[in-house]
Formats: structure tokens, sequence, C-alpha cells
């Protein structure tokens, strides 16, 4: 789950390590990443949350984050070979690495240009080029493998306000002056139409979907929108606004069309 040290990725990192599950929140900020770990280990009784620190507006940053998951999987899996063949009299075949749900959640309305060290608008990297795309291309291969996985996209009703425009506009790497609101929903309606593209590659498996999970009163909508946030308003709850995004990661694949 990216962006998990708060918000709506706190949250459904919440709900799924109180099941039982094992959970992987990646976050940018070191000490606040630690500190929802925590907090969140405490909350769940559950010791497998695992942080994986990086900034999904970054390539390497992101290439990196898949391979510290893979490799700390790959570890778990051999630790449990290793256990049953223990106690058994031959040999267990391979066992692959599994990715039940990759939840791409991470983002930011920006209201200034700012452009990364890598050279690339904030934005349109973390909600679509890295955060997203280069994330879930390296994702897939692994969940293909993982039986009823699933790709879920948190885009935004924000990508209403405007069709995905020229590549130049949709990067910010044009002469155009930059709108943090456009910026953002250009990224949004990317978001969308390259899970529709996905869902078409790989025919249901994984299941890809998007979704909006409402105007969520969370610290980015505060940061981005002030007091201007009451034109959103009602806003939901954090749990209104996880509480859907849960059920696509857990409702059976026929009650779910991918790529929608």
């Amino acid at each position: 789950i990216t962006g998990a040290n708060s918000g709506i990725g706190k949250e459904i990192s919440k709900f799924f390590a109180s099941k039982g599950a094992t959970v992987y929140m990646v976050c940018r900020n070191k000490e606040r990443a630690i500190a929802a770990q925590n907090e969140l280990v405490h909350a769940t009784n559950n010791q497998n949350i695992h942080v994986l620190l990086g900034d999904c507006s970054l390539e390497k940053d992101v290439r990196r984050i898949w391979n510290e998951f893979s490799m700390h999987q790959q570890s778990q899996v051999d630790s449990n070979v290793c256990k049953r063949d223990a106690l058994s009299s031959s040999s267990s075949n391979s066992v692959n690495i599994r990715l039940d749900a990759l939840i791409c959640n991470a983002g930011a309305l920006g209201k200034t240009k700012t452009l990364t060290e890598e050279g690339v608008e904030v934005t349109f990297g973390a909600h679509l080029l890295f955060g997203t795309y280069l994330l879930g291309k390296l994702a897939l291969p692994t969940l293909v493998k993982t039986p009823n996985s699933r790709l879920i996209v948190v885009s935004s009703g924000g990508m209403l306000n405007t069709k995905f425009p020229s590549w130049e506009v949709a990067t910010c790497s044009g002469d155009t002056s930059f709108d943090g609101q456009l910026a953002y929903a250009y990224a949004k309606r990317g978001q969308v139409l390259l899970c529709e593209k996905w869902a078409e590659q790989y025919a249901g498996v994984p299941v890809v979907v998007s979704c909006h999970p409402g105007w969520t009163g969370t610290e980015g909508v505060e940061a981005a929108y002030g007091s201007s946030k009451s034109y959103l308003e009602p806003l939901r709850s954090l749990w209104q606004g996880s509480e859907g995004i849960i059920w696509l990661a857990l409702a059976d694949c026929d009650k779910i069309k991918s790529g929608e």
C-alpha cells in the first residue's frame, strides 16, 4: 500500500493488519513511517507490518522499493520452505513469492510546479509515471502468479474536470503555465486510462481497477485546500473513504469487472 503512513493508506493498512494480513507500507518519510508502523502494530497486535521507504515520484526509489519487497518476500518463502522440509522426508517444490493486492494510493496535489531530482514533475511522477505505471509493471508478473490478486489504483473524481491532454501538457514538460488542480486531474485521468489498458492486456488476472474514494477528510485534502475545502463538504470519514477500496481487494473476482 503506497502512501500508507497517513490518511486512507493508513486506514487501509490498519484494516488488513487487523485481519492478520502481512502488510507492506510504502512511505516517504522515515520518522512518520515508523510512528505509523508502531501505532498499527500496537493497535492490531500484528507483527507482520513492514515499512518500505521511498518516494513514489522517483524512479530509483520505486525500483528499490520493489526489489526490497521481493527480497523480503523471498526470504520469508525460503524460511517457510525450510521449515516444511525439516518436517518432511522429501524436499518441497519451489514456491513463488506472492502479492495478493497492490494498492497505488500515494500522491499529492501541489500548488506550484516542482521537479524531482530526476527532472520529472512531482504530480505526474508520483501519481502516474512511477507511483502507478512503473510500480504496477514491476508488480504485475508476481500478481499474475498469485491467485485472485488485485491491482487497485486510487484515482479521483477530480479527473472529471478534464480530458487527458497532450503528453507535453500532462507531463508539465512544455511552456504552459502550471495549474496544480489540472496537473492532478490529468494524472488521475491517466491512471484510469492505464487501468483500462492493463485490463485488456492481462485478461482479468490480476483484476485491475481504479476507484474514487470520495472527498475524504485527510491530511492531503487539508494541505491542498485549507479553508477552501468547505466546498467539498460533507467530507467522508477515513473509514468511509477506505471501505470501497477494501471491498475491491476482498470481494470475489467475479463481482468485479477488470478495467472499471
